[in-house]
């Protein structure tokens, strides 16, 4: 066999320079869209922008802005009536009845007699019939009836509530008679309407019929069932 060698040129082509340029700008193009796919469909939705909102912007004045700003002046606050205010009422103690303190009567006391009224009673000219009666009576009864004189008028005396017109000395006790003493312990007297227990002592000069001492004790007033029974009349 015949070796046959061919001598095989190899030459390199090279593409034209106008078609460089050209295939570069696509091969960007393609690239930036395949980014924009991507950062399109495959990016997640919470990396994606929020869509932005407009806003309106107005104009104003100066005088409009100072009152938009201004704070509005607080309500005048409401006067309410001042009032107690109701508290809960508690219920009431119930106190013990008040002690009551028996009052203590004063004691009576005994009237001792020092400045005598006889004469002038007798001198009066509306006793000028008493006095000229008083002859007409024995010696005991004459004596008694000066000293119920003596002890009536001692009497207004010494309290000027009464007025005594009438002393009967043995109203509830006769009158005891020792020399120139009488001594009644159960008299009564007259005044205003009411009669009174007496108890007095009387001494009188024979001589002059005058009442040289007189001590006497007004009593508590007597009943009206008990007069009749006491020789105490109305009149």
């Amino acid at each position: 066999m015949q070796e046959i060698s061919a001598n095989r040129t190899i030459q390199t082509v090279y593409p034209s320079s106008k078609v460089f340029p050209v295939l570069l700008v696509v091969s960007i193009l393609a690239h930036i869209y395949g980014a924009w796919w991507f950062l399109r469909y495959a990016t997640p939705r919470s990396f994606r922008s929020a869509p932005v909102k407009s806003v309106d912007v107005h104009l104003i004045g100066s005088q409009q802005f100072e009152s938009a700003t201004q704070t509005p002046a607080a309500p005048p606050a409401t006067t309410q009536s001042l009032q107690p205010v109701p508290t809960a009422q508690k219920p009431s103690l119930q106190l013990p009845p008040p002690v009551v303190r028996e009052q203590k009567m004063p004691v009576p006391k005994t009237v001792v007699v020092k400045h005598f009224r006889l004469q002038e009673v007798l001198d009066a000219p509306e006793n000028k019939e008493l006095k000229e009666s008083l002859p007409l009576f024995a010696p005991s009864e004459q004596r008694e009836q000066l000293c119920n004189l003596e002890v009536m008028e001692q009497i207004q005396i010494w309290d000027d509530k009464f007025n005594p017109v009438r002393v009967v000395a043995f109203a509830f006790k006769d009158p005891v008679v020792r020399g120139n003493s009488i001594t009644a312990e159960g008299a009564a007297f007259r005044s205003r309407g009411e009669w009174y227990k007496l108890e007095y002592q009387c001494t009188f000069n024979p001589s002059t019929n005058l009442v040289t001492a007189l001590d006497f004790l007004v009593g508590k007033r007597i009943p009206y069932e008990k007069w009749e029974d006491h020789f105490l009349f109305a009149e």
